[in-house]
């Protein structure tokens, strides 16, 4: 659930991650444009209105019986049997993506947001309002993390039959949206996007995550930052053993 911006962080994190064999990362870094655009891909669904279920593979309201990259392959099996670098490394950070997203629902979103009575005595719906607060935090802080050439090595992605479920064109499209939004000279669209959610004009948006009173009072007395900073560290390792597990497994097809 966290945002393009973010899951650019992790790939920009995965690309340098001890924990993943040297030899993988050379790799990586060297199909550096598909692992970028593997690593948002799976969030150009709003662009096509497609549902969740469809590019992530698993529903909130479902309880998960495997993980969601597994059930990519067991929906899409061809993906299991490429043999073409620059697509390995795509799905390789597609898998990250789906990785971080689970986790972020089962550690952040259902204990923290869904299930749990905040101090104010908050609403669920309420709850999810100040989710996307939470997120938009993050989204700001992590663009600016971004480096000033992630645009260019992002748009130099070039798709060629890499997922069954997106057509090239889509994934160039969503590649780039997102592009042209990143620095030096991008304009974020995450307020704007986040307004027209929950109903609420960005500029208000705007005005709240400014406001370090209100951010305590309304987000962190309920979601304090050591325990983001916690879960963030929680998704990474996950998404770089996820990797691991899905390099590994489909390297030894070969």
């Amino acid at each position: 659930m966290p945002t393009p911006f973010t899951h650019l962080v992790v790939a920009q994190r995965l690309l340098s991650d001890p924990r993943i064999p040297k030899e993988i990362r050379d790799v990586m870094r060297r199909e550096e444009p598909a692992f970028l655009l593997g690593s948002v891909a799976a969030d150009g669904r709003v662009d096509l209105g497609s549902e969740r279920q469809e590019t992530h593979f698993y529903r909130y309201d479902r309880p998960q019986t495997e993980r969601a990259w597994r059930s990519m392959l067991r929906q899409h099996p061809t993906l299991s049997k490429t043999k073409q670098v620059h697509h390995l490394v795509f799905l390789a950070a597609y898998v990250a993506h789906l990785a971080v997203d689970e986790g972020w629902t089962k550690r952040m979103l259902r204990p923290h947001f869904a299930e749990k009575d905040w101090c104010g005595g908050e609403s669920r719906d309420e709850r999810f309002r100040r989710l996307h607060y939470l997120l938009s935090w993050m989204d700001e802080r992590d663009w600016q993390r971004l480096d000033e050439t992630c645009a260019a090595r992002l748009l130099a992605a070039q798709p060629a039959h890499w997922l069954p479920f997106f057509s090239d064109e889509s994934l160039r499209n969503w590649r780039d949206r997102i592009a042209q939004q990143l620095p030096p000279k991008g304009v974020s669209e995450t307020l704007a996007v986040f307004g027209r959610r929950i109903g609420q004009a960005p500029e208000l948006i705007r005005a709240r995550l400014d406001d370090e009173g209100w951010m305590q009072e309304h987000l962190w007395q309920n979601i304090p930052q050591r325990l983001l900073g916690d879960i963030e560290q929680s998704l990474l390792a996950d998404a770089s053993e996820q990797l691991q597990v899905y390099w590994q497994e489909c390297e030894c097809s070969w």
